[in-house]
């Protein structure tokens, strides 16, 4: 077994089709083509590492990131207001009142029609951890995309639709006649666990709105060498071996 999870495993653990990305992505050429991927492997394989490395060849200065990129965590107490948004007490002087406080998708959603000739990245980490039917509600339905935009708008509901009359102003193409749909210059990454056994599953109908990449183990360490003793031994071929030793004790390709 020469990787800890190897991909036909995977492929049929979540029964995904892995389609090839372009190296002329979405995040090289800022939002020319937009792109829904999901990044998934075994814990340390070097999605999270990836996503950022792309993300920083767009936008290299911190500034820029801090401005146009956006971040969640899934996790199983996440939900669509966590996500979205919800009216939440704040303070005004002495008195509380109550405001829409948006969350990571609204405010990528507001950046990214406030700026549509920048990219705009919505990074969500461990997608698989949180209930994607829950946190994305009928929001799953603007991820197909035609020419870049949603090609099937849905209603906002009441209190983010004045949210965003608010933000964008009445009849802005982010809100016309109270519908959302995504602009094509915003652009959601994804990251997945597939050794995680505490997940909760994700269908197809929402996973065939996604591309998917496979990040497999890599040999992190090329010529890196563990001392016992006198002797030197090559880290990576030492990995390889015991893997061997691993899955005939547990039969499990991801132990």
């Amino acid at each position: 077994m020469k990787y800890y999870l190897r991909f036909l495993y995977a492929k049929r653990l979540f029964s995904v089709k892995e389609q090839n990305v372009s190296e002329n992505t979405v995040l090289l050429n800022k939002g020319k083509s937009p792109l829904q991927t999901i990044y998934y492997g075994t814990p340390g394989s070097g999605k999270s590492h990836g996503v950022n490395k792309l993300v920083k060849e767009v936008y290299p200065v911190k500034e820029e990131r801090e401005e146009f990129v956006f971040r969640t965590t899934f996790h199983p107490d996440s939900d669509y207001a966590s996500f979205v948004g919800c009216y939440k007490p704040v303070m005004e002087g002495d008195v509380i009142k109550y405001k829409f406080t948006p969350q990571a998708f609204t405010k990528a959603y507001v950046t990214a029609w406030e700026n549509q000739e920048q990219a705009v990245y919505l990074i969500i980490e461990e997608i698989n951890r949180g209930n994607c039917a829950q946190i994305f509600g009928d929001l799953f339905q603007l991820l197909d995309r035609k020419d870049g935009v949603s090609e099937y708008p849905i209603d906002a509901d009441n209190d983010l639709k004045d949210y965003l009359e608010k933000e964008l102003g009445v009849g802005h193409d982010g809100i016309a006649n109270g519908k959302l749909r995504l602009p094509s210059n915003l652009n959601i990454l994804a990251t997945m666990n597939t050794s995680d056994q505490s997940l909760f599953p994700i269908d197809s109908v929402f996973k065939r709105r996604w591309d998917w990449k496979y990040i497999k183990i890599a040999d992190a360490h090329k010529g890196w060498q563990i001392k016992i003793g006198t002797k030197s031994y090559d880290w990576w071929q030492f990995v390889q071996a015991i893997n061997h030793f691993v899955f005939d004790a547990t039969q499990s390709e991801d132990k």
